[in-house]
């Protein structure tokens, strides 16, 4: 009898201690928090744990990310949020780390409602600028690092902030600062801070925000695919729409989703149908596995567009008309001997398309394996994963 008693504790225990675990959280200020969750815990619970402990009021715009289990080079993925966290990451990621990141950039600062939320969303912009995921020049550089240190540090104090501080600062993306540029860089974005005092820091952080949308990159995912000559090709998925980019990114191609009817996943395959039946394209990929994945990007994004299409399509609208931070400090950035230079995303929307072709396999049949979104109808996200 006492023998099957240890042998009952000891079953019971194992059962509790295996039904745990804990997953470290990377936040956006580079610091780190664990969290304990049960074997079927979601995405979502780990994520609303994360916002609840850090006073993030609209989750919906953040997501968790992890580093996949390849072989050659690891790759960041999305935390799928309906499904359990653990069979994810033991399945698909390189360890048990994951990542609070924005997965829903937007347009303006109009549903950023939430001053915490607006503060991590200045600071993922912030780590996209200095990472290099947006395009950025060195007059815009300086432009936002003074938003920056507006928005962290204040007012300009003189004896505070001189160059020697600001150096352990990250401040400029990474390919600015290489060739002796960092100096002349501080000393601009030195002039440039003093010139915005009075300033606050709540409004700095949006003016920040409101500079990077018009950067090129802002908010887009790239994926790298083959198109239909089997040249390569970059596809960017964002809030508004896909882009193609040919040629080592010297032509591209816009797809808003308002012109899509439906994208379409077959094993390797990845297709774009539009309105224009001519504009259809398809594209390759190396393995199922990433064309499913992109084809489950198109549809989250798109899910977030219809959601928030008015104030999207709205913001965008003010932006066409220059009303801008980069307006409003036209003087200051005149005293400061510096001038505005951010390009329109819109540029980007260029001629010298694709040529449409056929597929049977992923446009023509439609297999128990095929994916489809029909983005004319609504869309209903649980039949889709």
């Amino acid at each position: 009898m006492p023998f099957k008693l240890r042998l009952k504790k000891s079953r019971q225990y194992n059962v509790v201690s295996k039904s745990l675990f804990v997953i470290c959280v990377e936040l956006l200020d580079g610091t780190s928090i664990e969290c304990t969750l049960s074997a079927e815990s979601s995405g979502r619970e780990c994520l609303d744990n994360v916002c609840q402990r850090l006073g993030l009021q609209q989750p919906e715009f953040f997501g968790l990310r992890y580093l996949s289990r390849n072989a050659q080079q690891p790759v960041p993925r999305w935390v799928e949020m309906d499904h359990p966290l653990k069979r994810q990451l033991d399945k698909y990621a390189r360890d048990q780390n994951l990542f609070l990141r924005v997965m829903y950039y937007v347009a303006g600062v109009n549903l950023l409602h939430d001053e915490m939320t607006r503060y991590h969303y200045f600071l993922q912009l912030k780590k996209d600028v200095i990472d290099g995921t947006m395009g950025c020049d060195a007059k815009q550089a300086v432009l936002l690092a003074s938003y920056s240190m507006q928005a962290e540090f204040g007012n300009h104090d003189l004896e505070r902030h001189t160059a020697e501080y600001l150096k352990d600062f990250a401040l400029f993306p990474k390919h600015l600062t290489s060739g002796g540029n960092l100096e002349s860089l501080t000393e601009a974005v030195i002039l440039q801070h003093a010139a915005l005092a009075g300033l606050s820091q709540g409004t700095a952080e949006e003016y920040y925000i409101l500079a990077a949308q018009k950067l090129d990159g802002y908010g887009q995912e790239t994926f790298e695919a083959k198109d239909e000559t089997g040249a390569d090709v970059v596809i960017a998925v964002s809030l508004m729409g896909i882009v193609v980019f040919y040629e080592n990114n010297q032509t591209s191609k816009f797809y808003r989703w308002k012109d899509i009817t439906n994208v379409v996943n077959h094993k390797r395959n990845f297709g774009i149908e539009c309105q224009v039946p001519d504009e259809t394209v398809h594209f390759q990929f190396t393995d199922p596995e990433s064309a499913k994945y992109v084809w489950r990007m198109c549809v989250h994004q798109h899910t977030f567009y219809m959601q928030h299409e008015q104030a999207t399509e709205s913001m965008l609208s003010v932006q066409l008309e220059d009303h801008t931070p980069l307006t409003v400090f036209h003087s200051a950035l005149e005293d400061g001997h510096l001038t505005e230079s951010c390009e329109e995303l819109d540029n980007r929307d260029t001629g010298g398309g694709p040529v449409a072709w056929s597929m049977p396999s992923c446009a023509v049949q439609r297999a128990q394996s095929t994916s489809c979104l029909d983005l004319t109808a609504p869309t209903d996200i649980d039949k889709l994963r």
